[in-house]
């Protein structure tokens, strides 16, 4: 049988195993198209007597010349290519083309690949969205570390409505000193004064102090959570944050008349 390419008009002989191969997609050998060789696949012509010259391959293209005679069986095409059988007659003025070359078959990709590619996409997009849990959870750590990249943070905080905390290393600060005493104008209130100490070279998140009243066995009497606006002053504000390698006087006033307390424990930390 013969096969013409629909893309240059080559002609080449094709045999049934090579149809079958691969369900008759073929590649030409001269212009590497892909194409169906049954749909343009008419029968060779006899070898011997006056054979009659083909039908064109296209409309208007000029008529394939008779293949030579004896030209063997092609076997497989892709492997070991037989002389072409026909070849487009060049028109006038164009130079000859050149010899045609192998027909090579189409080999889709394996059930295996395509799932291995399937996989590495698949594992491709977790590592993304894992990636982008992870800086959304440091983001504060990330501006922190690179402050470059705090404006986009920004933006992107903006338009997912949260915000780029302060860092909250609890290890890095400290009470320097601390006092309870009761309130000389009012003995059923009792006053808390410490001062506390950010040891770190950058700003951070205020921490929370938890205030425990003891008795003479040291046994907990009451508990108490003051919040950054609880010993914050008046007009303070805590997005600021707690300025580097700075010390924050605290004075709160807790009414305590029916605890009779005589010792305190006071410890910062952040919830």
């Amino acid at each position: 049988m013969i096969t013409a390419c629909p893309v240059c008009r080559t002609a080449f002989r094709i045999t049934e195993e090579q149809l079958a191969a691969r369900e008759g997609m073929v590649r030409c050998g001269r212009c590497a198209a892909v194409f169906d060789a049954r749909e343009t696949m008419k029968p060779a012509e006899p070898e011997s007597g006056d054979r009659p010259r083909f039908a064109p391959a296209f409309a208007g293209s000029e008529p394939i010349p008779p293949a030579p005679p004896a030209v063997p069986d092609a076997g497989d095409a892709w492997l070991n290519p037989a002389p072409a059988a026909l070849a487009p007659t060049p028109e006038a003025g164009q130079p000859a083309p050149q010899a045609a070359r192998e027909i090579e078959p189409v080999f889709p990709a394996s059930p295996r690949a395509r799932s291995r590619a399937g996989w590495v996409a698949a594992s491709t997009l977790l590592v993304i969205a894992l990636t982008a849990q992870l800086a959304f959870h440091y983001r504060g750590e990330i501006a922190l570390l690179f402050p470059q990249m705090r404006p986009r943070l920004a933006e992107l905080c903006a338009d997912l409505a949260c915000d780029i905390p302060l860092p909250r290393r609890a290890a890095l600060f400290s009470i320097e000193s601390s006092d309870l005493q009761t309130d000389p104008a009012n003995p059923n209130v009792i006053v808390l004064t410490a001062t506390l100490r950010n040891r770190a070279a950058f700003p951070q998140s205020h921490p929370s102090l938890e205030l425990t009243l003891t008795n003479s066995q040291d046994q907990p009497l009451a508990r108490r959570v003051l919040g950054a606006r609880d010993y914050l002053g008046p007009g303070a504000s805590a997005e600021a944050g707690f300025a580097a390698n700075s010390e924050l006087p605290v004075k709160v006033y807790m009414e305590a008349s029916s605890i009779k307390a005589t010792g305190y424990r006071l410890y910062l930390f952040f919830p």
